[in-house]
Protein backbone atom coordinates (compact mmCIF):
# COMPACT_ATOMS: atom_id res chain seq x y z
CA UNK A 1 0.00 0.00 0.00
CA UNK A 2 2.88 2.58 0.80
CA UNK A 3 4.50 1.96 -2.32
CA UNK A 4 0.97 2.40 -4.24
CA UNK A 5 0.59 5.66 -2.53
CA UNK A 6 4.35 7.27 -3.10
CA UNK A 7 4.00 6.03 -6.95
CA UNK A 8 0.32 8.10 -6.83
CA UNK A 9 2.54 11.13 -5.14
CA UNK A 10 5.73 11.03 -7.34
CA UNK A 11 2.85 11.10 -10.93
CA UNK A 12 0.80 13.74 -8.70
CA UNK A 13 4.35 15.93 -8.44
CA UNK A 14 5.34 15.52 -12.15
CA UNK A 15 2.08 16.24 -12.99
CA UNK A 16 2.15 19.66 -11.19
CA UNK A 17 5.72 20.33 -12.05
CA UNK A 18 4.88 20.01 -16.10
CA UNK A 19 1.95 22.27 -15.71
CA UNK A 20 3.73 24.64 -13.83
CA UNK A 21 6.31 24.15 -16.62
CA UNK A 22 3.78 25.32 -19.04
CA UNK A 23 2.59 27.98 -17.30
CA UNK A 24 5.68 29.80 -17.02
CA UNK A 25 5.75 28.93 -21.02
CA UNK A 26 2.50 30.98 -21.52
CA UNK A 27 3.10 33.56 -19.97
CA UNK A 28 7.22 34.57 -21.15
CA UNK A 29 7.69 37.80 -22.84
CA UNK A 30 8.00 37.44 -26.43
CA UNK A 31 9.97 39.97 -28.88
CA UNK A 32 8.31 42.35 -31.33
CA UNK A 33 10.12 42.48 -34.51
CA UNK A 34 10.79 44.82 -37.40
CA UNK A 35 8.68 43.66 -40.08
CA UNK A 36 9.49 46.98 -42.46
CA UNK A 37 10.81 50.13 -42.29
CA UNK A 38 11.82 53.48 -44.42
CA UNK A 39 13.84 55.54 -42.77
CA UNK A 40 15.43 55.66 -39.76
CA UNK A 41 14.38 54.64 -36.37
CA UNK A 42 15.85 53.69 -32.90
CA UNK A 43 16.44 52.12 -29.54
CA UNK A 44 16.42 54.02 -26.95
CA UNK A 45 17.34 51.96 -23.35
CA UNK A 46 20.25 50.33 -25.45
CA UNK A 47 21.13 52.42 -28.16
CA UNK A 48 21.23 51.11 -31.65
CA UNK A 49 19.50 51.72 -34.93
CA UNK A 50 16.99 49.26 -36.62
CA UNK A 51 17.20 47.74 -39.13
CA UNK A 52 14.61 44.67 -40.97
CA UNK A 53 13.80 42.06 -38.82
CA UNK A 54 15.43 42.88 -35.89
CA UNK A 55 14.12 41.76 -32.12
CA UNK A 56 13.61 43.95 -29.58
CA UNK A 57 12.03 43.41 -26.26
CA UNK A 58 9.49 44.31 -24.10
CA UNK A 59 10.07 47.84 -22.03
CA UNK A 60 12.22 48.66 -24.95
CA UNK A 61 11.57 52.64 -26.13
CA UNK A 62 11.16 53.10 -30.13
CA UNK A 63 11.87 56.60 -31.40
CA UNK A 64 11.27 56.92 -35.43
CA UNK A 65 12.86 60.18 -37.39
CA UNK A 66 11.16 62.53 -39.14
CA UNK A 67 9.28 60.70 -42.27
CA UNK A 68 9.84 57.47 -41.35
CA UNK A 69 7.55 54.46 -41.51
CA UNK A 70 8.43 51.56 -39.28
CA UNK A 71 6.13 48.13 -38.58
CA UNK A 72 6.59 46.06 -35.95
CA UNK A 73 4.95 42.73 -35.77
CA UNK A 74 3.78 40.58 -32.81
CA UNK A 75 1.44 37.34 -32.95
CA UNK A 76 -1.58 39.69 -31.32
CA UNK A 77 -1.01 42.31 -34.21
CA UNK A 78 1.24 44.93 -35.83
CA UNK A 79 1.75 48.52 -35.13
CA UNK A 80 2.93 51.01 -37.84
CA UNK A 81 4.69 53.98 -35.96
CA UNK A 82 5.01 56.98 -38.30
CA UNK A 83 7.66 59.72 -38.38
CA UNK A 84 8.92 60.94 -35.03
CA UNK A 85 7.02 59.11 -33.18
CA UNK A 86 7.91 57.82 -29.84
CA UNK A 87 6.55 54.34 -28.24
CA UNK A 88 7.41 52.64 -24.95
CA UNK A 89 6.72 49.18 -25.89
CA UNK A 90 5.20 48.07 -22.41
CA UNK A 91 4.44 44.16 -22.64
CA UNK A 92 3.76 41.60 -25.13
CA UNK A 93 3.12 37.56 -24.36
CA UNK A 94 0.74 35.32 -25.48
CA UNK A 95 -2.01 37.26 -24.14
CA UNK A 96 -1.57 40.56 -24.06
CA UNK A 97 0.27 43.96 -25.89
CA UNK A 98 0.67 46.33 -23.97
CA UNK A 99 2.24 49.86 -25.59
CA UNK A 100 2.61 53.66 -24.43
CA UNK A 101 2.33 56.48 -27.17
CA UNK A 102 4.07 59.72 -26.09
CA UNK A 103 4.43 61.23 -28.65
CA UNK A 104 3.27 60.53 -33.03
CA UNK A 105 1.24 58.65 -35.15
CA UNK A 106 0.53 54.94 -34.83
CA UNK A 107 -1.76 52.79 -36.83
CA UNK A 108 -2.64 49.48 -35.50
CA UNK A 109 -4.22 46.20 -37.09
CA UNK A 110 -5.00 43.96 -34.17
CA UNK A 111 -5.33 40.31 -35.27
CA UNK A 112 -8.44 38.54 -34.01
CA UNK A 113 -8.16 38.51 -29.70
CA UNK A 114 -9.40 35.19 -28.23
CA UNK A 115 -10.94 35.20 -25.02
CA UNK A 116 -8.52 36.35 -22.32
CA UNK A 117 -6.28 38.12 -25.03
CA UNK A 118 -5.88 42.24 -24.93
CA UNK A 119 -3.90 44.51 -26.53
CA UNK A 120 -4.08 48.26 -24.99
CA UNK A 121 -2.97 51.40 -26.03
CA UNK A 122 -1.86 54.19 -23.43
CA UNK A 123 -1.12 57.69 -23.70
CA UNK A 124 -0.48 60.18 -21.09
CA UNK A 125 -4.51 61.09 -20.87
CA UNK A 126 -6.27 57.42 -21.95
CA UNK A 127 -6.21 53.77 -22.11
CA UNK A 128 -7.41 52.45 -25.18
CA UNK A 129 -8.18 48.91 -25.67
CA UNK A 130 -9.23 46.97 -28.61
CA UNK A 131 -10.38 43.61 -29.55
CA UNK A 132 -9.93 42.91 -33.24
CA UNK A 133 -9.70 45.94 -34.74
CA UNK A 134 -7.99 48.54 -37.36
CA UNK A 135 -7.43 52.26 -35.88
CA UNK A 136 -4.96 55.33 -35.68
CA UNK A 137 -4.10 57.16 -32.86
CA UNK A 138 -2.20 60.49 -32.76
CA UNK A 139 -0.79 62.25 -29.85
CA UNK A 140 0.92 65.55 -28.92
CA UNK A 141 3.50 65.24 -26.41
CA UNK A 142 3.68 69.32 -25.73
CA UNK A 143 -0.33 69.45 -24.83
CA UNK A 144 -1.11 65.71 -24.68
CA UNK A 145 -4.08 66.23 -26.87
CA UNK A 146 -4.76 63.42 -29.54
CA UNK A 147 -7.10 61.58 -31.65
CA UNK A 148 -8.50 58.19 -31.79
CA UNK A 149 -10.10 56.98 -35.54
CA UNK A 150 -12.03 53.03 -35.58
CA UNK A 151 -11.40 52.31 -39.14
CA UNK A 152 -12.81 49.10 -38.10
CA UNK A 153 -14.44 47.27 -35.16
CA UNK A 154 -14.04 49.16 -32.06
CA UNK A 155 -11.77 50.71 -29.57
CA UNK A 156 -12.79 51.71 -26.06
CA UNK A 157 -11.27 54.86 -24.57
CA UNK A 158 -11.02 54.77 -20.99
CA UNK A 159 -9.95 58.64 -19.73
CA UNK A 160 -7.39 58.58 -16.99
CA UNK A 161 -8.51 61.40 -15.12
CA UNK A 162 -11.97 59.56 -14.02
CA UNK A 163 -11.98 56.46 -15.34
CA UNK A 164 -15.18 57.10 -17.91
CA UNK A 165 -15.25 55.17 -21.18
CA UNK A 166 -16.30 56.34 -24.12
CA UNK A 167 -16.53 53.11 -27.00
CA UNK A 168 -15.50 54.25 -31.03
CA UNK A 169 -16.69 52.66 -33.61
CA UNK A 170 -16.09 51.72 -37.16
CA UNK A 171 -15.82 55.06 -39.33
CA UNK A 172 -16.22 57.17 -35.89
CA UNK A 173 -13.24 59.58 -33.85
CA UNK A 174 -12.82 60.73 -30.39
CA UNK A 175 -10.60 63.95 -30.23
CA UNK A 176 -9.25 63.91 -26.76
CA UNK A 177 -8.52 67.45 -25.03
CA UNK A 178 -7.49 66.69 -20.99
CA UNK A 179 -8.99 70.17 -20.41
CA UNK A 180 -12.51 69.27 -21.69
CA UNK A 181 -15.12 68.11 -19.62
CA UNK A 182 -17.56 66.15 -22.10
CA UNK A 183 -15.63 64.43 -25.04
CA UNK A 184 -17.95 63.84 -27.76
CA UNK A 185 -17.40 60.87 -30.56
CA UNK A 186 -18.23 62.13 -34.19
CA UNK A 187 -17.93 60.81 -37.56
CA UNK A 188 -14.32 60.15 -39.00
CA UNK A 189 -13.06 63.05 -41.72
CA UNK A 190 -11.76 62.28 -45.19
CA UNK A 191 -8.18 62.78 -44.43
CA UNK A 192 -8.29 60.56 -41.75
CA UNK A 193 -9.73 57.08 -42.99
CA UNK A 194 -7.47 57.79 -45.93
CA UNK A 195 -4.78 57.73 -43.80
CA UNK A 196 -5.86 54.82 -42.20
CA UNK A 197 -5.96 53.35 -45.86
CA UNK A 198 -2.50 52.35 -45.20
CA UNK A 199 -3.40 49.80 -42.68
CA UNK A 200 -3.53 47.49 -45.47
CA UNK A 201 0.44 48.20 -46.50
CA UNK A 202 1.11 46.89 -42.86
CA UNK A 203 2.95 43.48 -42.39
Amino acid sequence: MNKKIQTIISIALVQLMLISCNSEKEIKPSNFTVAFLKGEAERVNLPSKLKAFDLIPESETVKTSASAVLDLATDLGSIRLLGETTVILAKLNQETLEFNVNNGNILVKSTKLQKGQTLRVSTPTVVAAVRGTEFWGQVNKETETGTFAVRDGAVEITRKSDNITILIEKGQALDIDPKAKDWKVRTAKQGELDAMAQIDEIK
